[in-house]
């Protein structure tokens, strides 16, 4: 679809076509095919499944990002879509947009749903890999503050696929789109996620009180990518908020077998 501003935004549906709708913001790497693992659960609970790609994953033009503007994104795509009133479902990087989504459009947020999401990482983890890319964003060098973190993630990622496996938090290849400047598939760019990483590092530009929906957050004890404190940091400061903590479950255990439970707590009809 595109934007008002003339923006590309990658957009998959699935689901129940004329079921309650969730928005799924996905994991920091990602893109809308992350929200695809949900489909089945979601045509199950009568659920209808949209996903899209933050700016800078798979064909969504990259773009300057922060949690409110793609707060607004989700509005705009809803609007185009034909959809009103909504729930919105974030996992690990996607959960602070989550958020943010339930603070930007309270008047059209139902319910807002975390899975292992990310708080501001400098405050919960100072010694994080982007400390320097947030002090130069801070210092006002944010074309600097974006090459460093490129690299950073570049990096990570690179000795991920070394390994065979998803490095903290990394999706993964097959649901990772790769993104080249023509906006079209080609080799990996790691622009989206590093973008991510700046946005929800520090300085959330959110009021969490303007949150009023009812809000689950759901976590792991043994998630070492995201661990339990961030999900703590979020339930002091959203007073909407319930804790849900999966014994045992590390950071992909928080999403995988609870799909449909949690999109059934999303769209419960909570009118009576």
């Amino acid at each position: 679809m595109r934007l008002p501003d003339g923006r590309a935004l990658d957009v998959w549906q699935g689901g129940d076509p004329d079921g309650s709708p969730v928005l799924f913001l996905h994991g920091t790497p990602g893109g809308r095919l992350q929200g695809a693992l949900g489909d089945g659960a979601a045509a199950r609970v009568g659920v209808r499944l949209v996903s899209f790609s933050r700016p800078g994953y798979g064909g969504s033009t990259d773009a300057a990002t922060t949690l409110a503007s793609v707060a607004r994104d989700a509005g705009q795509l809803a609007d185009t879509l034909g959809i009103g009133s909504f729930a919105v479902l974030g996992v690990s990087g996607g959960g602070p947009y989550a958020v943010a989504t339930g603070a930007v459009l309270p008047h059209r947020v139902r319910a807002v749903g975390v899975v292992a999401g990310v708080g501001p990482l400098l405050e919960l983890d100072p010694g994080s890999a982007a400390g320097a890319a947030v002090r130069a964003a801070v210092a006002g060098d944010h074309d600097g503050a974006i090459t460093l973190q490129d690299a950073t993630v570049t990096a990570t990622a690179a000795a991920a696929a070394r390994r065979g496996a998803g490095a903290r938090g990394f999706s993964s290849p097959e649901i990772l789109e790769p993104w080249t400047p023509s906006g079209r598939p080609g080799l990996p760019s790691y622009r989206g996620a590093s973008r991510d990483s700046l946005a929800f590092a520090v300085g959330w530009d959110i009021d969490l009180e303007a949150v009023t929906a009812p809000v689950w957050l759901w976590y792991g004890d043994h998630d070492q990518q995201v661990p339990l404190e961030h999900g703590r940091w979020l339930h002091e400061r959203l007073p909407t908020s319930t804790l849900v903590v999966r014994e045992g479950a590390g950071h992909l255990a928080t999403l995988m077998p609870y799909w449909r439970d949690m999109l059934a707590t999303l769209t419960r009809d909570r009118s009576g």
